[in-house]
């Protein structure tokens, strides 16, 4: 079987140290390491490396050899004797194979003159502002400076410049630490004229740091000048200019405002004009950027008095404005009316008569319209020959005067209704007595002198009927007591009289042509 070693990994703890803290050039540095597990067991067989970083750049060094008793290595470094005065940076780390490696970190300084200080500069991301510059703009030329590595905190101060196509147009010395955060350096403004520039910035121009990333110490990039843009400007417009609409309908309309020149800036639409009330006007919406659409909705009370209305739209953005216009007819509203003539009529009763109905349509009126009449006495009965029809139609009304119907005046409504309006025009109907009604009605004492002859024959025609049905009756009696012997059957006479006016009726007749009495057979 084979055995598996270090089941349980180990997190290394280092300490590092040097014998002296300060050191001669020409001088021998001892780093001495000590490795152990967290527990606090030495290590023995760890990897131990060792490196130096003077203050001038870069990193010397190497392995550290278990040396001195359980857990210590040692790594022996000498200066040379044209070092460098300043602080040099040591750090150990140990690596074992399944543990979990550390390290450790000192410093050591070395008397004399110091050499250059080790400063990592960048600039980076150049920009002008305006993106988009003009003739007629003030520009500004920005980098970002940031330090990318040092040895030591700082501050320290250095010299970054701006040139633009080979002419410096900014710079000046900035101060940094080697904690402080990326800053934004920039140029005065200034105009620049049309065409392609080109900008260079350069951080440490004079090399006054050690320095081994010189590669981004300078940046360059191209920024273009162009003419001025032409002032902004809009157009509004109203589409269709002219609406018509009836008192309670509403209707829509599109404003659309256009960029015609220039950067687009907000547009803010308002309405006036001669609205008056009863008429609203709402926009929708009521701002925007060139170029946009807005729906203008106009709406009309059922009481707004026809007439012509102009609605103005105004756009504004800033000192500019322009205007739209609308113009608003409110009609009036689709309708008809009833014309009925003659306004009245005098009949008797028995009769028929008749009255002329016209319909006419108004403002465009397109609905059919339906006739009734109401208000007619008891028994009388009306008719229209066009009972419903779109307008403009005439129609007759005839009334059928029975003769027991009432009489005197009657005020009689003729209705029209249809597309949701009714209208009514009004008649009047004078009912006559007939003649023997009229004789019946005033002989209720004497009979008038004048009257005289006419009475006497009624009433003679009256006997004659009486002795004729007592005739009839006798002899149909007779023949009854004779046995069996069948009677005679009387002819019906092909004329009759009227019982109530005496005037001579055909025999087919029910009712006298003359008064309306019912006649008997």
């Amino acid at each position: 079987m084979s055995r598996v070693e270090n089941a349980e990994a180990a997190v290394l703890l280092v300490s590092v140290q040097t014998d002296h803290p300060t050191y001669n050039p020409g001088e021998t540095v001892p780093v001495r390491v000590h490795v152990t597990t967290s527990a606090g067991t030495p290590v023995n067989d760890a990897q131990v490396f060792v490196g130096i970083s003077p203050p001038s750049g870069g990193v010397f060094g190497g392995n550290a050899h278990l040396f001195g008793g359980p857990g210590w290595y040692t790594y022996q470094f000498t200066l040379s004797s044209s070092a460098s005065g300043g602080v040099y940076g040591v750090r150990a780390q140990a690596t074992r194979a399944g543990d979990t490696s550390g390290s450790a970190e000192t410093t050591f300084t070395v008397t004399g003159p110091p050499g250059k200080k080790i400063v990592d500069w960048a600039v980076y991301s150049p920009s002008v502002t305006p993106p988009n510059p003009t003739t007629g703009d003030l520009v500004r030329i920005n980098v970002w400076l940031r330090i990318a590595a040092t040895v030591s905190p700082g501050p320290y101060p250095v010299d970054i410049i701006c040139t633009v196509d080979g002419a410096t147009v900014g710079g000046g010395t900035i101060t940094m630490s080697g904690s402080s955060a990326a800053i934004t350096v920039y140029t005065d403004p200034r105009k620049y004229p049309a065409g392609t520039h080109t900008a260079i910035w350069v951080v440490d121009p004079n090399s006054q740091y050690n320095d081994n990333q010189l590669s981004n110490n300078v940046v360059s990039f191209q920024f273009t000048v162009s003419a001025p843009a032409p002032a902004f400007d809009f157009s509004i417009s109203a589409s269709p200019t002219q609406q018509t609409i009836t008192p309670g309908a509403s209707t829509t309309c599109t404003i659309t405002v256009s960029l015609v020149s220039g950067t687009s800036q907000n547009v803010v639409l308002s309405v006036s004009g001669a609205v008056p009330s009863g008429i609203s006007a709402s926009l929708n919406p009521t701002s925007g950027t060139p170029s946009f659409n807005s729906v203008l909705s106009i709406s009309a009370a059922s009481s707004v008095a026809p007439g012509q209305y102009v609605i103005t739209i105004t756009g504004t953005a800033g000192a500019i404005t322009h205007p739209a216009t609308v113009t608003l007819t409110v009609a009036q509203s689709p309708d008809f009316r009833i014309d009925a003539s003659p306004p009245s009529q005098t009949s008797t009763q028995g009769q028929t008569t008749s009255y002329s109905v016209n319909v006419v349509g108004l403002n465009g009126f397109n609905s059919q319209v339906s006739l009734t009449i109401a208000g007619l006495p008891g028994g009388v009965g009306g008719t229209f020959t066009i009972p419903s029809s779109l307008p403009d139609y005439s129609s007759t009304l005839t009334l059928t005067i029975p003769g027991n119907s009432p009489t005197g005046s009657f005020t009689l409504t003729i209705t029209g209704s249809g597309g949701g309006l009714t209208r009514a025009a009004n008649v009047v109907l004078m009912i006559n007595p007939s003649q023997t009604q009229s004789q019946t009605t005033t002989q209720t004492g004497p009979p008038a002198t004048g009257g005289l002859s006419e009475t006497l024959q009624q009433n003679s025609l009256i006997i004659i009927a009486v002795l004729a049905l007592l005739v009839i009756l006798f002899t149909a009696l007779a023949m009854r007591t004779r046995g069996r012997r069948t009677v005679p059957q009387q002819k019906v006479p092909s004329r009759i009289y009227c019982g109530k006016c005496g005037k001579e009726n055909p025999a087919s007749n029910d009712f006298c042509a003359s008064c309306g009495n019912k006649l008997t057979k």
